[in-house]
C-alpha cells in the first residue's frame, strides 16, 4: 500500500516579494507574479489577510492586470502592529487552487510588521470630530496653479476637549496662513514642487496633539493634471477601459473582450460611484465573472451599496466575502443609534448537468447475483444551489464611548434553484436520463427508489443561521479599550424535507413529540429548518437499553463563538490582552475562515522608541483545542513571537524587519507500539495501550515545535547616475516532529528586489530573483525553485509615450517519494509501519515568459494600450502560450 502525503503543485509558481514594513499613513501595494499565466486562466484570485488578534481572514478580490496581480491596502485597513496575509489563485481546468505561501497558508501567513508613517511620532485620533476632505481629492494629481487645501469639520463642541486645529503641509506648520474658522479649513499653497505631499490636520488640547485626518496628494505636470477644487461638482469624474484580446492557450486560438468603468461624483455631503466590469468569458458554470455595483453615501449619516458588494457585519458572520445585493447603512442620533443591513446571494446558482444512469450487474456462475444503479455528472456538470443571505445588526450607543449591539445572520440555499437527483423519484422528473433502464430496471427502481445511487452523492442545500451580542466601551479619553462579542451558530446539512413533521420524529425514535413542539419548528424555521438532519440535535438520550429510557433538551455550547479583547493604547505603548473560544461545531457559511475548536489568551506588547522610528513587538500565545471535550486527548499550542523594526527618518539608512516565532504543539500522549520492531514505534501506524491486559488503540500522538525566522532589508542609495531602491528578504520555517517519523518540514526562501531610476534618462528598471527550497516529510518530499525577472518602462514624447517589458524565468525542480506500509500483509494492522517506498518520481521543467506592451496618451483623456505576453514552458509537453491585447482607456 503506498501513501502519497505530498507533491509538487503543477507547473505554476507565485513569486511575491514581501514588504519590509507597512506603512500606516498611506496606501500600501502587494504585488504577485506568476510566471505562464494569462487573464484567461484566471477564475478569481483573492488576499486574505487579517490584523493581529483577528479570529478569521477578511477577503479582497484581486485583478490581473499588466502580466502580475496587485492590490492596495488602505490606511483603514491596517489596525495594530502586525498584518498577515496568504495570496490565493483560482485557475481554469486546475483541479486545485495554488497558494502563497503553498504550505498551509493560514497557519502559515506571512508577518508584517505595521508602521506608522516616515519616523512621525504616532498620534490618538481625534474622536468625536468627523471631517469631509473638499480638496484635493486624497491621491490625485493635480496641476500647481489647481491648487487648493479645503477641509470642512462637523462636531460637537460639548463633546471635545477645548483645543484648536493644526494644518500641516508636509510637516511644516501653516495654520496662520490658513483661512480658519470652527467647521471650515481652507488654505491655499504656493511654490510646491511637482512630487508627493502630505497634509496633516490636527487638534490641539492642553494636554496632546490629536489627529483628525491625514492625506497625500501629488503635484504633476498640468497636462497630466486632474483638476479636483473646492466648489461642488456636478459633472462626475471617471475611467471606461476596453478590451480586447487574442490569445493561444495550449493550442486554442480564441478571442476575449472585457470592459472595465468607474464613475465618481459629489454634491456636497452627497457622494456617489459607480463601477463596472464585464467579459466576454462569462460563463453560467462559474460563479460571477461580470461585477458591477453602486454606492451612495450622504455624510457620516447613511452609506448604500448595491451590486457586487463586500460587507463586513462582525468577526463571526461576514467580513469582506463578496456578495450580490446590498448593503446599507444608518447612523443617527448624534451616532447613538446605528443599523446595518445586508441582503443577497452568496453564490448563484450553478445547474446540475448529468449524464444516463449506468447499469453494473454482478454475475457467478452465469446467475445475476446483483445490479447496482449509478447516476454520473457530466465534465464539470455538478452544480451549486443559489445561496442566499440576510442579515443585520443594531447597535445603541456612540461607539467612541458605550455600545450595545445585537446581530443576526441568515444563510440558505434555494432548494428550487436548481434541478437536483436525490432517488429515482427525482430522476423520473426528466425522462431521458432514464432511457437506458430496461422495463425491468425501471420497475425495480420504482419499488426501491433509493436504490439509484448519485456519483459523489447528490448536492444537498445547507441552511445557517448566526446570531448573537457585541459591547464595546473606552476609557481614560480612549486609551482603555474593551470589545466583547459572542455569536452562537446552528448548522443544519439538509434542508431538504422541511422542519421535522411526527412521521420523521418517529423514526429517529421521538415518537411522544407534541403537535406544539413541531409547530414551534416551524416558526423557527423563517430562521433556520430544524429537522434529523441539524449538525448538533440539543437533545440527550437517557437510559438507552432500559426501562426508563428519556430524551432531555440541553444547550450546546460548541455552537458559540467568543471573542473578547482589553487594549491599552498609549504614544509609546500598546498593550492588548485577548481571549476567543471558538466551539468545534460553529459555522458560519459566509465566512470559512474562522478557526473553530480552539480557546485560549493571545497577548501583544509593542513599544515604540527613537521618535517613532523603532518598533518592538512581543507576544505570547496559549491556545487548546477540545474545547467541548469530545475528543480523547487535548492539544496545546503554545506560541512565543517578537519583531523588531526599524524604520528611520533618514532616508540614506535602511529599514530593517527582523521577526521569529517558536510554536510547540502536545497532547501529552505518549507513544507507544510494542508491536512494531524496536526502534520504529514512531513510523507505527497505530498508537497503542494496554489496559487490563487488553491491546487498545489510542489517540494519535502529537509533539512538535516550529521555529520561523524573517528578515527583510530596504536600503535607497544612489550608483552610476541612477536611483536604486533594494528590498532584500529571507525567511526559514522549521518544524521538527518528536513523534512521527515522517513529521519533519523545512523551507528557506530568499528574494531580492531592485528597482533603479535613471537621473539622467527618462528610465526605470526593475530586476528580481527568488530562491525556495522545500523539504517535508523526512525524505518524501524535494522541492527547489529558481526565479528571476528583468523589467523596465521607457518614457518617450514627453512622457505621452510608455514603452515597457519584462523577461522572467522560472525554474522547478521537485523529486517526490512514497509512504509504504510494511506487515500489511498479515491480518494483525497492530503491527502496520511506514517506510519510504524505493520508487521516486522527480519532475523538471522551466517556464519563459516575455511580456512588452506599449501606452500612448493621446491627451489627459485618451489612452491606447499594447500588451503582449509570450509564454514557453520546457519540460512539461512544450507548452507555448501567446496573448496579444489591444486597449483603450478614456477618463472625464
Amino acid at each position: 500500500m503506498l501513501v502519497c502525503v505530498g507533491a509538487s503543485n503543477a507547473q505554476f509558481v507565485i513569486q511575491h516579494q514581501q514588504p519590509t514594513v507597512l506603512d500606516r499613513t498611506t496606501t500600501n501595494r502587494l504585488e504577485f507574479f506568476v510566471p505562464g499565466v494569462t487573464e484567461n486562466d484566471v477564475v478569481e484570485a483573492q488576499l486574505f489577510y487579517k490584523n493581529e488578534g483577528e479570529l478569521g481572514f477578511s477577503q479582497k478580490e484581486i485583478f490581473f492586470q499588466n502580466g502580475s496581480f496587485t492590490v492596495q491596502l488602505t490606511p483603514q485597513e491596517l489596525r495594530g502592529s502586525t498584518l498577515e496575509y496568504y495570496f490565493q489563485l483560482t485557475l481554469r481546468n486546475q483541479e486545485q487552487d495554488f497558494f502563497f505561501p503553498e504550505t498551509l497558508p493560514a497557519e502559515n501567513a506571512i508577518e508584517v510588521p505595521i508602521v506608522d508613517g516616515q519616523g512621525t511620532p504616532a498620534l490618538n485620533r481625534a474622536e468625536g470630530i468627523d471631517y469631509s476632505i473638499l480638496s484635493p481629492a486624497p491621491g490625485s494629481g493635480l496641476a500647481k496653479n489647481d491648487l487648493y487645501i479645503a477641509v470642512a469639520l462637523f462636531y460637537d463642541e460639548a463633546e471635545i476637549e477645548e483645543g484648536e486645529f493644526q494644518l500641516l503641509v508636509n510637516g511644516e506648520d501653516v495654520t496662520g496662513l490658513a483661512d480658519t474658522s470652527d467647521y471650515f479649513i481652507s488654505y491655499l499653497p504656493k511654490n510646491l514642487g511637482q512630487g508627493n505631499h502630505i497634509v496633516n490636520l490636527n487638534y490641539v488640547t492642553n494636554e496632546e496633539t490629536l489627529e483628525v485626518v491625514s492625506f497625500q496628494f501629488k503635484v504633476i505636470d498640468p497636462r497630466r493634471a486632474a483638476y479636483q477644487g473646492f466648489e461642488p461638482r456636478l459633472i462626475p469624474q471617471g475611467r471606461v477601459e476596453l478590451t480586447a484580446r487574442n490569445q493561444t492557450i495550449s493550442g486554442d486560438i480564441n478571442n476575449a473582450y472585457t470592459g472595465r468603468s468607474y464613475l465618481n461624483g459629489s454634491y456636497g455631503l452627497f457622494k456617489y460611484s459607480l463601477n463596472g466590469f464585464f467579459t466576454s468569458q462569462e460563463s453560467d458554470r462559474l460563479q460571477p465573472q461580470n461585477r458591477y455595483g453602486i454606492d451612495l453615501s450622504f455624510g457620516k449619516w447613511w452609506e448604500f451599496e448595491a451590486g457586487h458588494v463586500y460587507p463586513r457585519l462582525s468577526k463571526f458572520t461576514i467580513s469582506g466575502r463578496r456578495i450580490f445585493g446590498i448593503n446599507t447603512s444608518l447612523n443617527v442620533l448624534w451616532n447613538t443609534v446605528n443599523v446595518q443591513f445586508l441582503y443577497g446571494e452568496v453564490s448563484r446558482k450553478v445547474t446540475n448537468i448529468y449524464s444516463t444512469v449506468e447499469v453494473d450487474t454482478v454475475f457467478a456462475g452465469g446467475i445475476p447475483q446483483d445490479t447496482t444503479y449509478t447516476l454520473s455528472y457530466q465534465d464539470n456538470g455538478r452544480g451549486t444551489f443559489a445561496r442566499k443571505i440576510i442579515g443585520g445588526r443594531i447597535g445603541l450607543g456612540n461607539p467612541r464611548k458605550f455600545q450595545f449591539g445585537i446581530q443576526a445572520m441568515k444563510v440558505e440555499d434555494d432548494t428550487s434553484s436548481i434541478f437536483n437527483i436525490v432517488d429515482y423519484n427525482d430522476l423520473l422528473l426528466s425522462p431521458t436520463l432514464s432511457t437506458g433502464l430496461s422495463l425491468q430496471d425501471q420497475v425495480r427502481l420504482g419499488e426501491q427508489p433509493e436504490l439509484l445511487s448519485i456519483e459523489g452523492g447528490s448536492v444537498r442545500p445547507k441552511g445557517n443561521f448566526v446570531a448573537g451580542a457585541d459591547m464595546r466601551f473606552s476609557l481614560a479619553k480612549n486609551r482603555i479599550r474593551f470589545e466583547t462579542e459572542t455569536v452562537a451558530s446552528a448548522l443544519n446539512d439538509d434542508i431538504y424535507g422541511g422542519p421535522l413533521d411526527s412521521l420523521r420524529a418517529a423514526d429517529i425514535g421521538f415518537e411522544d413529540i407534541s403537535q406544539s413542539d413541531l409547530d414551534i419548528l416551524n416558526d423557527l424555521a423563517r430562521f433556520i429548518i430544524i429537522n434529523e438532519n441539524m449538525s448538533v440535535i440539543p437533545i440527550r438520550i437517557r437510559g438507552v437499553g432500559t426501562d426508563t429510557t428519556e430524551a432531555e433538551t440541553f444547550f450546546p455550547t460548541s455552537i458559540l463563538g467568543s471573542d473578547t479583547e482589553l487594549s491599552f493604547v498609549y504614544p509609546k505603548n500598546t498593550l492588548s490582552i485577548q481571549y476567543r473560544w471558538v466551539g468545534p461545531d460553529f459555522v458560519s457559511l459566509a465566512n470559512s475562515t474562522i478557526r473553530r475548536d480552539i480557546a485560549g489568551f493571545t497577548i501583544l506588547d509593542r513599544f515604540r522608541m527613537l521618535q517613532n522610528q523603532l518598533y518592538i513587538t512581543l507576544g505570547y500565545e496559549a491556545l487548546n483545542d477540545n474545547v467541548s471535550n469530545t475528543k480523547g486527548a487535548t492539544t496545546e499550542t503554545k506560541s512565543y513571537r517578537t519583531n523588531v523594526s526599524w524604520y528611520p527618518i533618514n532616508q540614506k539608512l535602511p529599514k530593517v524587519s527582523v521577526g521569529f516565532r517558536y510554536r510547540t504543539r502536545d497532547n501529552d500522549v505518549t507513544r507507544f507500539n510494542p508491536e512494531v520492531p524496536l526502534g520504529l514505534e514512531n513510523a507505527a501506524v497505530q498508537n497503542l495501550s494496554i489496559v487490563d491486559g487488553d491491546t487498545l488503540i489510542t489517540e494519535v500522538p502529537r509533539k512538535n515545535n516550529t521555529f520561523n525566522l524573517s528578515l527583510s532589508v530596504t536600503q535607497q542609495f544612489r550608483f552610476m547616475d541612477m536611483v536604486h531602491d533594494a528590498t532584500v528578504s529571507f525567511s526559514s520555517l522549521n518544524t521538527r516532529d518528536d513523534v512521527f517519523a515522517f513529521g519533519d518540514a523545512q523551507n528557506a526562501a530568499f528574494s531580492l528586489n531592485i528597482g533603479s531610476r535613471f537621473e539622467d534618462i527618462p528610465l526605470r528598471t526593475q530586476f528580481g530573483t527568488t530562491i525556495n527550497n522545500t523539504q517535508s516529510g523526512n525524505g518524501q518530499l524535494d522541492i527547489d525553485i529558481f526565479g528571476m525577472y528583468f523589467g523596465g518602462t521607457y518614457f518617450m514624447l514627453e512622457g505621452k509615450l510608455t514603452l515597457n517589458s519584462r523577461l522572467a524565468f522560472t525554474s522547478n525542480r521537485s523529486k517526490t517519494r512514497f509512504l509504504s506500509l510494511a506487515n500489511s500483509d498479515d491480518s494483525d494492522f497492530f503491527n502496520d509501519y511506514y517506510v519510504l517506498s524505493d520508487d521516486r518520481t522527480s519532475s523538471r521543467f522551466g517556464t519563459y515568459v516575455f511580456i512588452a506592451g506599449a501606452e500612448y496618451r493621446l491627451d489627459n483623456n485618451h489612452s491606447f494600450l499594447f500588451d503582449s505576453n509570450f509564454t514557453n514552458v520546457s519540460g512539461a509537453g512544450s507548452i507555448n502560450d501567446r496573448v496579444v491585447q489591444l486597449r483603450y482607456i478614456y477618463r472625464f
